[in-house]
């Protein structure tokens, strides 16, 4: 069997790495003619490390992540801290594995050296695929053309592979807008750069901060509920007037942040929100990652539910004859990021909702509350995670 991956953002990549270290044949086709140093900043919560952990990657993210410690969910306006969640040696104690924060570009990185050593020449740039059809027939940009026993397609939110073969609706604008930027952490006061990372809250609006890089830089996002602009390319550059706009009554320390962005290190984009889909598979051509269940970010799932869907494809086909391989794939992971997709709708509401003082109360539903940490696609039986995967799909519509 050979096996075509089409996409080399972190959700292919991994999957080509896994299945090189399955033995099974794959090539992974990339649009860009260089791979460069691209994003910001991503989490690798314990979920997702588990995987890297098992693919040989263990000891250079222990090398580059950072584990934030405990993180604060602070007011907006006036800086008070609402709750706190460990991240430290507890959790990694408790789930196995620890909570980092890396530079996607490193993790990008990483894998791809990985690969190079797994799968010498697999990686294939230049290669922007066109169009594909269900007997794993693939067309690209160029004219050129291959063919796979099995092509997925990890291309990402605005994949062809999706757009030729599925049930691809049109993404529906959630009225939100995000704003990333870098910051060196030099670049800040010094009570500033003492802040403990995490989020500031207020209605319509969230800021996540973080360190990477051993904490040289620190990385920052916006969220702002506004309709007033709606391009939802992640790459459009904004400047720090543009942001401040809309936190005129932040507290001191997030419009310092702001501020000290360096010019051409911020960028904005539209949330769009996209329906799960009902299937992952049309003949021999599935899904993977954002192609099939873009995330919005409020859960810090998006890499990690692309990292799994990897490693239980590669697991799944090592096991069994192709058919069965996708239906297991299918069952094990579709249901289970449809949960994942709504979670990060509902804790995006509730991070932005009009008391940020009731955070204080009940539980938070956040990625840990919800289990996602302990989910472990190394080690757990396919029909296993099968089967919990169903199980919790259905508990959670009985709930309604």
């Amino acid at each position: 069997m050979t096996v075509a991956v089409v996409g080399a953002g972190i959700g292919g990549l991994t999957a080509a790495l896994a299945l090189a270290r399955q033995g099974i044949p794959v090539r992974l086709f990339e649009q860009a003619e260089r791979l460069a140093e691209v994003g910001a900043g991503l989490t690798v919560p314990p979920n997702a490390g588990r995987v890297l952990d098992h693919l040989g990657l263990g000891a250079a993210l222990r090398a580059l992540g950072v584990r934030p410690g405990t993180q604060h969910i602070r007011d907006l306006a006036t800086g008070a801290t609402i709750r706190t969640l460990a991240r430290d040696a507890d959790l990694e104690e408790r789930h196995g594995a620890p909570y980092r924060h890396l530079h996607r570009a490193d993790l990008h990185g990483l894998l791809v050296e990985a690969l190079a050593r797994a799968a010498p020449g697999a990686l294939q740039l230049g290669h922007r695929l066109v169009d594909v059809t269900p007997d794993g027939r693939m067309t690209f940009a160029d004219g050129t053309h291959a063919g796979a026993d099995l092509v997925v397609g990890a291309d990402g939110v605005r994949s062809v592979v999706r757009q030729r073969l599925f049930a691809a609706e049109p993404p529906q604008f959630t009225g939100q807008v995000a704003w990333r930027g870098l910051v060196p952490t030099a670049r800040l006061p010094a009570a500033v750069a003492a802040e403990p990372p995490g989020i500031w809250v207020g209605t319509g609006r969230l800021v996540l901060r973080y360190p990477l890089r051993g904490g040289v830089v620190q990385n920052y996002a916006v969220f702002v509920a506004t309709d007033a602009w709606r391009e939802e390319s992640w790459s459009i550059p904004s400047d720090a007037d543009e942001l401040l706009a809309h936190l005129g009554d932040a507290c001191p320390a997030v419009r310092a942040l702001i501020e000290a962005t360096p010019q051409g290190a911020l960028f904005k984009w539209a949330l769009f929100a996209r329906e799960p889909l009902s299937g992952w598979v049309v003949g021999r051509v599935t899904l993977l990652g954002d192609a099939a269940h873009p995330m919005l970010p409020f859960l810090g799932q998006g890499a990690a539910t692309a990292i799994e869907d990897a490693m239980v494809l590669a697991r799944a086909l090592a096991a069994h004859p192709m058919d069965r391989a996708l239906a297991l794939y299918e069952r094990a992971c579709r249901p289970h990021s449809a949960l994942v997709q709504r979670h990060a709708r509902l804790l995006g509401r509730t991070f932005q909702g009009e008391d940020p003082a009731a955070l204080r109360r009940g539980p938070l539903r956040n990625e840990e509350e919800l289990g996602l940490f302990d989910r472990d696609v190394v080690r757990v039986p396919l029909e296993r995670l099968a089967s919990a995967a169903g199980g919790l799909q259905a508990a959670e519509q009985d709930v309604g």
